[in-house]
């Protein structure tokens, strides 16, 4: 058996010098199984690397050698594809490990992983997108709470900031595609962590569909257009139109590579993070109308809920609700990331806590910048823009072209929810991808390839852009940005789901090793205030009114009601003359209507085509054993 392998190994280091010899530059591979390019080439696997040297299993035959890496040659798995080789050697190793260490999670690594610090932090800041969030949804937040529900963004991202750390260490120990998904079916049952991604999944979708609705509504208010008018193809309206032209795009770009969709982020990022410090370091410094007393005045609307501004001010908290989360998107495209274990954490925490220093700074300098506190809690009820009111009508600084510095606020807003849209797409069409990889979707096998060129899921990706596009074209522009309402609960009742499984399982013990991030001694006290915190959020999201309950605010019953968030907005004015912002007419709730649906249709599909199936098990091509994939 010793002199087999010593010639086998004999055998191995000569092809490699001959391959080398030939300008052929690929990976070691066993002398009797051909070479990696021929068809029924079987190509070593790595094992542990340590320092610069591999362990080489033969996929067919067992170990052979020890291999010396060099800058030019990749290490492959079974029926891996050569990848673009890097001159930098300290990366080479640094891939090699990574891939191994997806190699013992029982995942062959496929996708292309190249994204640094730097993108996977992007993909996160992108998906929470600030700008987003406040142009779209700040109007409702102004409208009911007055300007004292500032205080509601730095109490939701304290709150956030709990989950995001237990999200941090479960990214440090599976930066896999799925995030929660992964997560959940990894550390507790398989059905809990099927139920996790599967209601996760289809709020990525309904939310993809809601901030591409958002777009068209971003160009209006620049150019002026009518967004009812009719559109080139003559059934849709021009809102439907421009929000499938967006999906078309940010499909396109999720399927041609991850480098082309971290550098649009990247830029959008760049564009964002600049743009709101600016806008708000001017409105501070030139156009600061209020004292900060008016932080903590609830004056304003004092008539809503019967006068309490504590059940006001939950509702006035969504706006925030809206914006924090998706963090956990750092650690989906984790397979995508140089040195994920350390990287996937740094990108989960630097999101949400650049968001909320951004997004404080510029909610600060806009409240501040109102000259009219009253007209602007009557815009928002009226469902108009206060934030870009107040910024055109107080930078009106002149540009080249006629345009001025309020101006240019609007277009910072229309790339940043553009590549909101490109990173939420991103992120579900991961979520998809690992779900169909572990057969787990219905043609799951589809939803689960890489494209052999791109190296993306492309399928996932046109699969996202068409399920996304389907609302816009069947409901239109209006009713898809209403369910957004929906996907939020939807996402925070995911995350409680991913949170529950976690806990039980640091009661049997886990973390068995430690990780890059770890919470130490602390990681069961933080689980448990994500939890605390996320059922507290979504009983305020959840629990909803309408008429037969009785007024706002007068029974005890509302005190944690929601009825914007849960009913489509009633247009007009009620018998006293004011808004009808808060009748919630007709009362339907859209939360409990949709995450009722994708339960029960879930239920179902489980039943029949899940329940009882094993996950998955294939050979770990690192070390020969087998593991749940």
């Amino acid at each position: 058996m010793a002199t087999a392998a010593t010639n086998a190994a004999t055998r191995a280091r000569a092809a490699t010098r001959e391959r080398r010899s030939s300008g052929r530059l690929t990976a070691p591979v066993c002398r009797r199984c051909e070479t990696v390019d021929a068809p029924r080439g079987r190509p070593y696997a790595a094992a542990q690397p340590t320092g610069r040297h591999l362990l080489l299993i033969c996929a067919s035959r067992g170990r052979v050698a020890a291999h010396s890496l060099s800058r030019t040659e990749a290490t492959l798995g079974v029926g891996e594809r050569r990848r673009p080789l890097t001159a930098d050697p300290m990366q080479t190793d640094q891939v090699a490990r990574d891939d191994a260490h997806l190699r013992s999670l029982g995942i062959k690594p496929e996708l292309r992983r190249t994204l640094g610090f730097l993108s996977n932090f992007a993909v996160a800041f992108s998906y929470i997108s600030v700008s987003t969030g406040t142009f779209t949804n700040q109007a409702v937040a102004f409208g009911v709470g007055g300007p004292a529900v500032f205080w509601a963004w730095p109490l939701v991202i304290l709150g956030q900031t709990f989950v995001a750390l237990n999200f941090a260490e479960l990214s440090s120990h599976f930066p896999v595609a799925g995030s929660i998904y992964q997560w959940s079916k990894r550390l507790s049952h398989k059905t809990l962590g099927w139920f996790t991604g599967w209601i996760y999944f289809w709020a990525g979708v309904v939310t993809v569909t809601a901030v591409a609705a958002t777009v068209p509504l971003v160009l209006s208010t620049i150019q002026g257009w009518d967004l009812a008018s009719p559109s080139p193809l003559g059934f849709l309206n021009m809102w439907q139109f421009v929000g499938l032209l967006t999906l078309l795009i940010t499909t396109l770009i999720n399927i041609e590579g991850v480098r082309l969709l971290a550098l649009l982020n990247n830029i959008g990022v760049a564009a964002e993070i600049l743009g709101m410090v600016v806008f708000a370091l001017i409105l501070l410094f030139f156009a600061n109308h209020q004292s900060p007393a008016v932080l903590f005045d609830t004056s304003y609307t004092k008539d809503l809920a019967g006068g309490n501004y504590f059940a006001v001010f939950l509702v006035g908290m969504f706006m925030a609700l809206f914006v924090v989360y998706g963090f956990d998107t750092a650690g989906t495209f984790g397979e995508e990331t140089v040195d994920a274990s350390r990287q996937a954490p740094r990108g989960v925490l630097s999101a949400i806590w650049l968001s909320g220093i951004v997004g404080a700074v510029f909610l600060l300098a806009v409240t501040l910048s109102f000259r009219d506190i009253g007209k602007v809690v009557e815009t928002g009820q009226a469902a108009g823009f206060p934030i870009a009111d107040t910024i055109k009508e107080n930078l009106t600084f002149g540009l080249p072209g006629g345009a001025t510095l309020g101006d240019l606020y609007l277009v910072m807003i229309l790339v940043a929810v553009f590549v909101c849209t490109l990173a939420i797409q991103g992120a579900t069409t991961r979520l998809m991808f690992s779900m169909g990889r572990d057969r787990r979707l219905p043609f799951g096998s589809a939803w689960g390839s890489v494209n052999s060129t791109f190296k993306t899921p492309a399928n996932a990706a046109i699969a996202v852009g068409v399920l996304g596009a389907l609302p816009l074209i069947v409901m239109g522009a209006t009713a898809s940005i209403y369910l957004a309402i929906a996907a939020t609960g939807m996402i925070y009742l995911s995350y409680i789901l991913c949170n529950f499984g976690v806990l039980i399982a640091r009661t049997k013990g886990w973390p068995h090793r430690g990780a890059w991030f770890s919470l130490g001694s602390w990681g069961t006290i933080i689980n448990v205030l994500a939890l605390v915190w996320g059922t507290a959020m979504v009983i305020n999201i959840g629990i909803w009114t309408s008429p037969i309950f009785g007024d706002f605010g007068n029974d005890l019953r509302n005190l944690w009601s929601n009825p914007f968030i849960n009913t489509f907005l009633a247009f007009g004015t009620n018998s006293e003359g004011k808004p009808n912002i808060l009748t919630g007419l007709p009362a339907w709730p859209v939360f409990e209507t949709l995450v009722g649906l994708v339960v029960i249709v879930g239920l179902v599909y489980y039943l029949v085509a899940q329940r009882g199936r094993e996950d998955r098990v294939e050979a770990d091509i690192a070390t020969g054993e087998a593991v749940i994939a």
